[in-house]
């Protein structure tokens, strides 16, 4: 059994097994008692069944012994014998079949022996023929009935081998009284046989004289295993005034010397004499074998009780068990299960929801721990103790989980006050930036502002972040639609590496401006995530076109791709619906992208890209898109916006001058490359175009109110932008404006002259290549 099953074995079972054990140690002993009942109830069965089939037997032995007699006797020429001849042959043959009838439908070994036995029967018609027709033998005849009878005499019917004295003893009884009474019949027809020729044939005086000392010795030995009663019965029948003459006769005959006179032994006298003698044995034979029968009835009777009683002891010894089990798991596995249950609920659904509600409880409030546990009054001591043990730990974890709560409470102040105190400083420092370049016009100067003020804007956006996972609210909040172009310039001035990241078609379509702050610092998150796991020479691309549920943003790098295991649990981390305190700090983006995402109900997920890299997926839903701001009539005087609202719209026409001001200078670099280079290294001017230009070649922009309506005309080439009433603005207003598109300016003739600076290193390198025939690898072309 391997550690898993072992581990799901539950206590019923283990108890159940315990006493199916004991139950099947104590079945297997009541089976070997059983087996010991039944035994002897058969043994006692079968004893009484031979104990009949013995005194059946003697039945016919003792006809055999009487047609022995006179057979041998008329073949040796006792002719008054020929009359009683037909009614003796006739008790022989019913003794027979009473036999027969006996043996029919057993199948056991005792009457298996004695149907081999009756098989020398078969003989018994020659020997009466050649009695008839006077060709008999007088010791063939004498020989065939004496054999015949020794064989069923001597026949093991299995009654010497039972277990109980008094059963032994009378079969012994019975057996010796037989042999007694065969001696007698052999004394018979010795004599019959001979008694016509006055003296015994052969050596039929020393045959009598051996069959003679067999009856006395089988007289003498009958005491040893006969009853008192039996022992008298035997007495009785040996001293009547037949068995008186009989042993006369005997007497005459013993003393003859081996003369046989039939004057001095008449043939008749002497055969109703040894008859009447025999019968009388006979009849104790048969007393005796009443005796075996009583007894092996007894016997039977005796075993067939005890079996029952067995029986009901084993009913009786089971059922005990069984009810011992069944209290057993009713006052041990029952409250078990039931704790169990208890403590599944404690563990899935009481300690969570208190857990929930000590998470979700503010200062100062205190929410119930769970109930304990409760248990059945029939559960034992050792089960209450374990449910008091799983109280102790349900109030632990209680206890922990609250002081978790107040931890994690103070922690995500502590965050928002780190957030709120960076995100002051981040704010002071960018405008002190602001004022510097607004101050400045060196282009070096400009250039290290320009990267100064793009750190602190990576700052900001961190210090959000912080805000971000301690659930506050964006700091900087929008109140009008905003496009999605500009949204992702603005997600764009946030990140390092923007120069590698590249617009492709942005289908035009405007923000709530509710949602427009999460929006820019979610993408700003997923475009440096792409950045930071992608080759250093290589694109980020971004795509936005309108679906059915919404607007899909699209942002693919060329790395080197996730694998499924980690891509499915970045997109869980991106659902918002995992926390962030028991994760490594590197999965802090996802987790603040998943926070935005969730509260603004927006679906991230990463794929594979269709190339190579990693894809991730923006879904903004369709209640968050909007329809771009109506234009002011002409007129109409414009109101200033609050001056919050004024910073953060300086803040976007910073980055949307810059951006633009970087592509113009780009585009005119590649198509001339024999500008000249001023002061500020900026490209000549490209051929004219209907629209209005600057002295260094950038697009001429009209003023406007927000970067919202700049950003909606724009989406839309070849229409002139209507103008509107510009508001009054003080001098060093004008000044920093005309400073920010200067420094704009000079921060894309940087970045231009830097890509050239890098695009001669990577051409020299090539050569160098191609000169030495040596394969360099891309970290030597860096």
């Amino acid at each position: 059994m391997d550690d898993t099953a072992k581990a799901t074995t539950t206590i019923r079972t283990r108890l159940l097994r315990i006493l199916a054990l004991a139950l099947a140690v104590l079945l297997a002993l009541l089976g070997l008692a059983a087996a010991e009942q039944i035994s002897a109830y058969r043994n006692a069965s079968a004893t009484e069944g031979n104990a009949r089939l013995e005194i059946i037997l003697q039945g016919l032995v003792h006809e055999l012994q009487k047609e022995r007699g006179l057979t041998t006797g008329y073949v040796g020429g006792v002719w008054q014998f020929k009359a009683k001849l037909p009614a003796q042959r006739k008790a022989t043959d019913t003794a027979r079949a009473e036999l027969d009838r006996a043996l029919k439908g057993r199948g056991d070994s005792a009457a298996g022996s004695v149907r081999e036995s009756l098989g020398r029967l078969d003989g018994l018609a020659g020997i009466r023929g050649h009695a008839d027709d006077h060709t008999g033998v007088v010791k063939d005849t004498f020989d065939y009935f004496t054999t015949t009878i020794t064989v069923l005499d001597q026949l093991d019917l299995g009654l010497e081998e039972v277990h109980d004295a008094t059963l032994r003893d009378d079969y012994q009884s019975l057996q010796t009284l037989g042999n007694a009474k065969e001696f007698t019949g052999e004394e018979r027809a010795i004599v019959l046989g001979s008694v016509r020729a006055g003296k015994f044939r052969a050596d039929d005086y020393s045959r009598f004289m051996q069959i003679r000392a067999g009856r006395l010795a089988a007289l003498a030995a009958f005491p040893r295993s006969a009853t008192s009663a039996q022992e008298r019965s035997l007495n009785d029948a040996l001293t009547t005034p037949d068995a008186e003459r009989m042993l006369a006769y005997e007497s005459t005959a013993v003393h003859g010397g081996g003369g046989l006179s039939a004057s001095a032994v008449p043939p008749l006298a002497w055969w109703e004499a040894t008859t009447a003698t025999i019968n009388g044995l006979r009849q104790v034979q048969v007393s005796l074998g009443t005796d075996v029968e009583n007894r092996a009835a007894e016997l039977e009777s005796a075993a067939q009780r005890d079996l029952l009683l067995f029986a009901l002891l084993a009913l009786g010894t089971v059922a005990a068990l069984g009810a011992l089990a069944l209290d057993c798991v009713r006052s041990v596995s029952a409250p078990l299960a039931e704790l169990a249950h208890q403590a599944r609920e404690m563990a899935e659904e009481r300690l969570p929801r208190a857990v929930a509600a000590v998470q979700e409880a503010g200062s100062g409030q205190s929410p119930e721990p769970p109930a304990p546990l409760t248990l059945p009054g029939k559960a034992g001591a050792e089960v209450r103790e374990v449910a008091e043990a799983f109280d102790r730990v349900q109030r632990a974890a209680f206890d922990l989980a609250t002081e978790q709560a107040v931890l994690r409470r103070n922690a995500t102040d502590s965050l928002v006050s780190l957030g709120r105190r960076n995100q002051n400083l981040v704010r002071r420092q960018i405008s002190f930036i602001n004022r510097l370049e607004h101050e400045d016009a060196d282009p070096a100067t400009l250039a290290n502002l320009f990267e100064l003020d793009h750190l602190a804007t990576r700052m900001r956006r961190n210090a959000e972040s912080l805000l971000v996972l301690a659930g506050e609210s964006s700091p900087r909040p929008w109140a009008t639609p905003l496009a999605l172009t500009d949204v992702l310039r603005a997600a764009l001035s946030e990140v390092e590496e923007y120069r590698r990241v590249t617009l492709r078609r942005i289908e035009p379509a405007h923000l709530a401006g509710s949602v427009v702050a999460e929006v820019a610092h979610l993408l700003a998150e997923l475009v440096e995530n792409a950045l930071n796991f992608s080759p250093p020479d290589s694109d980020v691309e971004v795509e936005g076109r309108r679906t059915s549920a919404g607007y899909l943003v699209a942002i693919v790098d060329h790395g080197f791709g996730m694998a499924p295991q980690s891509l499915a649990e970045a997109n869980v981390r991106l659902s918002g619906t995992a926390g962030f305190m028991a994760e490594p700090t590197r999965f802090l983006g996802h987790f603040v992208v998943g926070a935005l995402a969730r509260k603004c109900g927006i679906e991230v997920r990463l794929g594979e890209a269709p190339a190579a890299g990693v894809v991730a997926r923006v879904l903004i839903p369709t209640p968050l898109l909007t329809e771009a701001p109506q234009q002011k009539p002409a007129g109409e005087p414009v109101v200033p916006a609050p001056r919050k609202e004024r910073t953060e719209v300086a803040a976007h026409e910073l980055v949307t001058v810059a951006a633009e001001a970087k592509t113009s200078l780009s585009e005119n670099t590649n198509a001339n490359r024999t500008e000249n280079r001023d002061e500020g290294r900026s490209a000549g001017p490209r051929s004219a175009t209907s629209a209005a230009r600057t002295r260094n070649g950038l697009v001429k922009r009209p003023q406007r109110s927000a970067i919202s309506d700049a950003v909606s005309e724009a989406d839309r080439p070849g229409r002139t932008a209507p103008t509107e009433p510009t508001p009054d603005r003080s001098p060093e207003q004008i000044s920093g404006m005309l400073s920010t598109l200067r420094s704009a300016h000079m921060r894309g003739a940087i970045s231009v002259e830097k890509a050239k600076e890098k695009a001669k290193a990577k051409e020299k390198a090539e050569s160098k290549e191609t000169g030495d025939g040596c394969d360099e690898s891309e970290g030597g072309a860096k």
